[in-house]
């Protein structure tokens, strides 16, 4: 099962966390969410638009909570979709957030990337 199957919800919340921060995106995230209302998406992400994403590790269930929120959220319009650690390993989550940058970071972070894969393992 590798790595990927055995991600947690809290390490696959920090990737995405990271990925923002390099990207130059706004995450927000509720860290203790228990006076929150029940099911609000885990990550809201802000570029040049705005992404709802409800992360679970490989074998999480959505709660009827959560799958209100994301059905509310599809009906007004807003982007809300499920992740798991899976969508990390597949670049799925990479290209929906660099989807939300300007031209300019999505170039300098396909030259970065492109670089780090032809460099020499040590």
């Amino acid at each position: 099962m590798g790595l990927i199957g055995k991600m947690s919800e809290a390490e696959l919340q920090q990737l995405v966390a990271e990925a923002c921060a390099r990207l130059g995106l706004m995450h927000y995230h509720t860290y203790d969410s228990r006076r929150s209302d029940p099911g609000y998406p885990d990550s809201t992400i802000v570029g040049c638009r705005v992404l709802f994403r409800e992360l679970k590790s490989r074998d999480g269930v959505l709660s009827p909570e959560q799958r209100r929120w994301g059905s509310r959220i599809e009906r007004a319009g807003g982007d809300w979709a499920l992740w798991r650690p899976v969508d990390w390993e597949n670049a799925t989550i990479l290209n929906q957030l660099l989807a939300l940058t300007t031209e300019r970071t999505r170039v300098l972070w396909t030259a970065a990337r492109y670089r780090c894969s032809t460099q020499p393992e040590p």
